[in-house]
């Protein structure tokens, strides 16, 4: 967990190539619109509109789901979880903070990490880089402060890690993965 430009996907991307006998990333539900040119779209997103999203809540299909914008709704189905546990793996779920909580409140196991930027100058830089407008960079920053003070806040998060460089971003990461599982 992370806000957005701290490297999350990166990293997972780098756990999965050398650790993907036991790890798999899961795919996200999502109500968003399909970004141009987005060619890995399709690896991390099942695309769906409001209406079977709303079908899918009210089934309880979803293990936490999330309205991150308006329109914009996002969830981890559980049937994500029992593919990815039934072919033997760890599933890896990138989540915000509120998700985090919601599936540590229903009990299920995991370990918990929390991807910091290493300064705000950085964080507003990495984020300038992904967006368009000063209103979506000025929503992006003030959700990046409301994530990160909820993680600080929140017990939850036993592990932590600062994504100053990737190389050392990698190595922290490795080093906590190979402590916690084997």
């Amino acid at each position: 967990m992370g806000p957005s430009g701290v490297g999350k996907h990166t990293l997972i991307e780098l756990v999965l190539e050398e650790y993907g006998d036991i790890f798999a990333r899961k795919k996200s539900t999502t109500t968003r619109p399909k970004r141009p040119n987005n060619e890995k779209a399709e690896y991390n997103f099942n695309f769906t509109n409001e209406r079977e999203f709303e079908r899918m809540v009210a089934a309880k299909e979803f293990i936490e789901y999330r309205e991150r914008s308006p329109g914009c709704w996002y969830g981890t189905p559980n049937s994500e979880l029992e593919r990815i546990k039934s072919a033997g793996k760890i599933p890896i779920i990138e989540v915000d903070v509120e998700g985090a909580i919601e599936i540590n409140r229903q009990a299920l196991e995991g370990n918990f990490l929390f991807i910091y930027p290493p300064s705000f100058e950085e964080l507003r830089r990495r984020i300038g880089n992904r967006i368009e407008t000063e209103q979506e960079l000025k929503i992006r920053i003030r959700e990046a402060i409301r994530q990160i003070e909820m993680a600080n806040n929140s017990v939850l998060f036993t592990n932590r890690l600062v994504n100053d460089t990737i190389d050392d971003a990698k190595d922290q990461l490795f080093t906590l993965v190979k402590a916690l599982y084997f």
